[in-house]
């Protein structure tokens, strides 16, 4: 299973699980599993020169990067396609509910064939 979260202003809650996990600290161990770890990734956030308040390339996990709306739902139904025996739970955020792309892959659940395609 995967999960694949649209690059908005959700990336805090993936960052934070992928901290919560150990993953996070394992990439950056500057930012470890302690009082002063946490510290350090709560001032880092959205700061010049820290992490960024969208999913990016440098968060742990990341497949694509933040600030462009729109794919994460094609990126799930390409992983559908590619991958039959895996699931995709895929969570779009507001405003990438608005933009082209995204309105596109709507449409995207008309190639699938639940017989080959998915976890079956």
């Amino acid at each position: 299973m995967i999960l694949i979260a649209g690059p908005g202003h959700g990336g805090p809650g993936l960052v934070a699980n992928a901290y919560l996990e150990g993953t996070y600290s394992e990439v950056y161990p500057n930012v470890s599993q302690d009082e002063r770890g946490m510290k350090r990734l709560f001032t880092q956030f959205s700061f010049p020169r820290g992490i960024p308040s969208h999913v990016a390339p440098e968060t742990p996990g990341s497949i694509h990067e933040g600030g462009e709306l729109g794919y994460s739902l094609s990126h799930a139904f390409g992983a559908v396609f590619d991958n039959p025996d895996l699931i995709v739970a895929c969570v779009v955020g507001d405003g990438e509910a608005e933009t082209g792309p995204l309105a596109t892959s709507w449409h995207s659940n008309k190639f699938l064939n639940p017989v080959c395609d998915g976890a079956r």
